[in-house]
């Protein structure tokens, strides 16, 4: 197998982050997951990177090294980080890019990908099927550009690895997001290499799960389909090569399901400041689920990308925090006459619950006549006693519960 040319991937990139242009990434410890998890865990913060995930790293060496070849025309297929990715990077370089993206992808990264100078083509449901559509779209003058089954683009995202390495030389396990593999394959190639005894982990979608049920299977397996909030790793199929570096070097792949991804990017938002979306958190929802575990070491979960659309954001916040508790639904039913809905209300405002909807049911054939279902949709304060609310409700004559 050969070997990315890692050095000189580092030496590009750096002398791109000297000039501003492409950055070098924190490395921050976050408290909540070190108190959850018993150890030191401590945030690569890729979601704050140059188009918002990790892919410029990849796209930016790996066009470096084609354009040394003649090449100046480039086309991809992405979910929309490495569209941006080769977008930027091609503004950097000069040159021009085509990228196939999904349909289905969320408008922000469609539009920031055009932002950046790229000619966009929307094509298929999932990666797997613009992929297809982008390589019949490669002319001979022109370069077409693998979103992770590329040695460049493997040495690329493999920086992040040796920065890793900078500022936590002792770090005991890395926690990877994984869609195609690039990523977890530069990363793990240069930490094993500096540290072999240092564990990698990778974290897929249970909704799009190629390369956990690849390693499991023995062979490179095709999903029929992906379904997941976590669009960055939504990936069919994984790379021949990513495969190969997988199996050498990542010791483990776990699955989460998209709503512990959510209570991750709440987690991140609330605790952190940093806006993650569902590919990026996914890490840290393994962290937080333990499905990954930390205790005693000293781990590091990539936070690969941020580039989620305020619209998915609020809905992913709403459904985190009702799981949470922290969004509650009181359901009861109540006379239909003038004054309950205030009566019950004052229940609730006695303990500080902030009412942000409310609403009847008149018609369900079930209700009794007279009566009528009252719902609240609320806000809680974190330390509220749920029983006694619903005591207080009861005590004025409602039967309300807690959803």
């Amino acid at each position: 197998m050969r070997e990315p040319p890692l050095e000189e991937a580092a030496e590009i990139i750096g002398e791109q982050q000297r000039r501003g242009l492409i950055h070098r990434t924190p490395l921050l410890r976050s408290e909540s997951l070190s108190r959850l998890q018993g150890g030191e865990v401590y945030l690569k913060l890729e979601a704050l990177q140059k188009t918002g995930s990790f892919k410029i790293r990849g796209a930016y060496f790996a066009m470096y090294k084609y354009i040394q070849e003649g090449y100046r025309k480039f086309v991809t297929a992405s979910a929309g980080n490495h569209a941006q990715g080769v977008a930027y990077a091609a503004q950097l370089h000069g040159v021009k890019a085509t990228v196939v993206m999904p349909s289905t992808t969320p408008w922000l990264k469609v539009k920031k990908t055009k932002d950046y100078g790229a000619e966009v083509v929307l094509y298929g449901e999932s990666y797997y099927e613009a992929e297809k559509k982008a390589v019949e779209l490669v002319a001979p003058d022109a370069k077409f550009l693998h979103a992770y089954n590329d040695l460049y683009v493997i040495a690329g995202q493999g920086t992040i690895g040796i920065e890793i390495l900078e500022d936590l030389r002792d770090v005991d396990v890395v926690v990877v997001p994984i869609g195609g593999g690039g990523l977890i394959s530069g990363i793990a190639y240069a930490v094993k290499r500096a540290r072999p005894n240092a564990k990698i982990y990778g974290v897929q979608a249970s909704g799009a799960p190629s390369v956990y049920r690849s390693l499991r299977e023995g062979r490179i397996v095709t999903l029929e389909s992906v379904d997941t909030i976590a669009d960055g790793i939504a990936v069919k199929r994984p790379g021949e090569l990513t495969m190969s570096f997988i199996e050498r070097y990542v010791d483990d792949v776990v699955l989460v399901d998209d709503n512990e991804i959510a209570d991750a990017i709440y987690l991140l938002a609330e605790r952190t400041r940093v806006i993650a979306e569902g590919a990026g958190a996914a890490s840290v929802a393994a962290l937080m689920t333990g499905k990954v575990k930390t205790e005693g070491r000293k781990a590091v979960a990539v936070v690969s990308g941020g580039n989620i659309d305020a619209t998915t954001l609020v809905r992913v916040l709403n459904k985190a925090m009702a799981r949470q508790r922290r969004i509650v639904k009181f359901v009861g039913e109540v006379p239909d006459r003038p004054g309950m809905l205030a009566a019950a209300a004052s229940v609730l405002a006695k303990h500080g619950v902030n009412i942000i909807d409310v609403y009847h049911e008149r018609y369900d054939p079930h209700q009794r006549p007279n009566y009528v279902e009252l719902v609240f949709v609320t806000e809680i304060p974190g330390d509220l006693d749920l029983g006694a609310v619903l005591k207080d409700l009861e005590a004025k004559g409602f039967k309300f519960d807690a959803r």
